[in-house]
């Protein structure tokens, strides 16, 4: 089964929330069926839902893991492996 990753950014994104997408997308192709992702942008009622006050943010299997910034590939990838991935 796919671990869902969210990723939350502001509309339009900011530096960290656009290099965020893009890193994304590579995570995505890497992972392929092993995540599944959902890209919200803008006010989005899972913030209130997760407490989010600041993006960019990424919630991995419902636990937030990143927030604020956008992280290093190698950063992610640690979260998704914590996450089972």
């Amino acid at each position: 089964m796919a671990i869902k990753v969210e990723v939350f950014t502001s509309e339009p994104p900011c530096s960290g929330g656009r290099l965020l997408l893009k890193l994304i997308d590579k995570i995505r192709e890497e992972y392929r069926e092993k995540i599944e992702v959902e890209i919200y942008k803008g006010v989005n009622p899972k913030l209130n839902e997760y407490n989010i006050g600041t993006s960019p943010a990424v919630v991995i299997d419902k636990d937030i893991r990143i927030i604020g910034v956008c992280p290093s590939e190698e950063t992610l990838k640690e979260a998704l492996r914590e996450a089972g991935v």
